[in-house]
């Protein structure tokens, strides 16, 4: 039987599987199953993940699994980390793993040449955070640098924030952090009443050095930084960029210029030194054991079959949902104050990586891809959006987060612990009631992800397991996870108004609600200067 043929036959027995589990209810499988709680728990290290909250059976699993090899996954698997170019629209190999730990299978002189230079650019980040802390590089008026503020956007803002408040226990000496992103003025006019300009370093991150927004950023707060007396902005300002040529004209020595590459995408770059405002903040030693948690992450999905393959089994029940629960989208819920931003990080890891309509090979695509990623920290979720996870009609799958041990008053772990575990029960279960306003329909499913302690090994295990769920979710969905050809469209056409502002154009040849909205501008700009 050929490959495509193999696949359809896979997918009708996929679909007669789907159409016994859409009319059972979950409770019906833990009755049939009194072990279904342990069977379905797998562990790595220190976490725990519990899938058994989820419309499938070791008959799904099996006929998943089946799918997945007649799609040659592995060998996707195996070539990303040999170094070929699986991000096929931009010819480029994939090598954000590459910097988590030696990378043994990767091929090719041109590969070997910018691992080689991600060894000494970590390096660079360890000497540099060293300086810092030691106190050995000073502000202009030579004060010791103790607030750090990254200005940057997407991949350069969102993970870096995440992580270092997700780890700020960890947090080196009375330093402080901030983060800059939104265009909005408001933003810096905020910062600045937060911070000394005589003790603050500015991380500038943009992988091109052109993201209108960043740079925007950058230069106002460098015109500040002059005004408020700094005679020599290289105390006070470096740069992450794969763009070295067009940082440098930003007037900064070699010596603050970090670099990135194209093979890194900007939402898989926190490893790199993008994730220097993490090392900053938490030392290079912690930032390390984030990087040696990531790496055995990646040993496991490389080494371990697809059966105990974790981001390959949660991929494969991401790929469920999507293609035949009709699942439009996925909620993050973490009960640990900690990941406040994580479902930000999530939405971009996700919603950028697969939210695509052109396959792999270039045609357009008839077929649902990747969901809308979201979520809220628990227990605040349990107050805002519950109501319509517990009552609403839409097919949503959930997964919790939550620490096992947390340091601090025990009554209120406890209490949040109970919280976690009884919102997954209740989705799953329901409640039976007479009166309909007061039934709960149950069936909702959930996968529940512990952890013994957010420590830096443990949340870059963590941030592993997802960007690798992502990767196999698009090979199953059939799409490249490595462009983002979405946000360019966007960004055209704003410097294009951007243009048509700063002209105060009046004749333009411009769709009628958009020359609509300008002239709103216009009218409300002129009466401020009435007024």
């Amino acid at each position: 039987m050929s490959s495509s043929a193999n696949k359809k036959t896979i997918k009708k027995q996929l679909n007669e599987n789907y159409k016994i589990l859409s009319k059972s209810h979950l409770n019906d499988l833990f009755n049939a199953d009194k072990n279904r709680g342990k069977s379905f728990t797998t562990k790595l290290s220190n976490l725990f993940i519990d899938f058994s909250k989820n419309h499938i059976t070791k008959e799904t699993l099996t006929l998943l699994l089946k799918y997945a090899e007649t799609l040659n996954i592995k060998k996707s698997i195996d070539a990303m980390f040999s170094g070929k170019k699986i991000n096929t629209t931009e010819e480029r190999a994939v090598l954000h793993y590459a910097l988590r730990g030696k990378p043994e299978k990767i091929k090719g002189s041109e590969n070997s040449k910018i691992v080689k230079k991600m060894e000494d650019e970590l390096k660079n980040i360890k000497k540099f955070t060293s300086l810092i802390h030691d106190k050995k590089l000073m502000g202009w008026t030579d004060k010791p640098l103790d607030t750090f503020v990254n200005i940057g956007i997407g991949g350069s803002d969102l993970g870096p924030k995440m992580v270092v408040n997700a780890l700020n226990q960890y947090r080196k000496n009375k330093t402080r952090s901030f983060f800059i992103s939104n265009i909005d003025y408001e933003q810096i006019e905020s910062l600045k009443r937060k911070i000394n300009p005589e003790t603050t370093l500015f991380i500038i991150s943009s992988k091109s050095f052109s993201t209108v927004e960043t740079i925007t950023n950058a230069n106002t707060i460098k015109s500040w930084m002059i005004e408020s007396g700094c005679n020599n902005i290289n105390r006070h300002f470096v740069i992450v960029s794969a763009n070295q040529e067009a940082a440098k004209k930003f007037g900064i020595k070699k010596e603050n210029l970090f670099q990135t590459w194209d093979c890194i995408g900007g939402r898989f770059s926190l490893w790199s030194a993008v994730g220097l405002p993490i090392s900053l903040a938490i030392g290079f030693d912690n930032f390390e054991r984030m990087l040696s948690g990531a790496y055995d992450v990646d040993e496991h999905f490389l080494n371990q079959p697809f059966e105990k393959n974790i981001p390959v089994t949660l991929a494969l029940i991401d790929f469920w949902y999507i293609n035949f629960f009709d699942s439009k989208t996925h909620a993050i819920i973490p009960y640990d104050e900690s990941l406040k931003y994580l479902p930000s990080y999530l939405s971009q890891l996700f919603m950028e990586s697969n939210g695509k309509s052109t396959d792999l090979y270039g045609e357009k695509i008839d077929h649902s891809t990747g969901a809308i990623v979201w979520g809220e920290v628990g227990t605040n979720s349990q107050h805002s959006i519950g109501q319509l996870l517990h009552q609403g009609k839409h097919i949503m799958p959930i997964d919790f987060l939550a620490p096992l041990s947390k340091k601090g008053d025990q009554k209120h772990h406890e209490l949040l612990l109970a919280n976690c575990f009884a919102q997954s029960r209740a989705l799953m279960q329901g409640y039976n009631n007479k009166k309909s306003y007061l039934h709960f329909d149950g069936n909702k499913p959930s996968t529940t992800i512990l952890y013994n302690e957010l420590t830096p090994q443990i949340l870059g295990s963590l941030l592993a397991i997802f960007e690798h769920r992502v990767f196999i979710q698009g090979l199953l969905l059939e799409i490249n996870s490595f462009d983002q050809f979405g946000v360019e469209l966007g960004k055209k056409i704003a410097l294009e108004i951007s243009e048509i502002l700063e002209k105060n154009e009046i004749n333009i040849n411009i769709d009628s609600s958009t020359k609509n909205l300008l002239d709103i501008y216009k009218e409300s700009k002129k009466n401020d200067t009435k007024n």
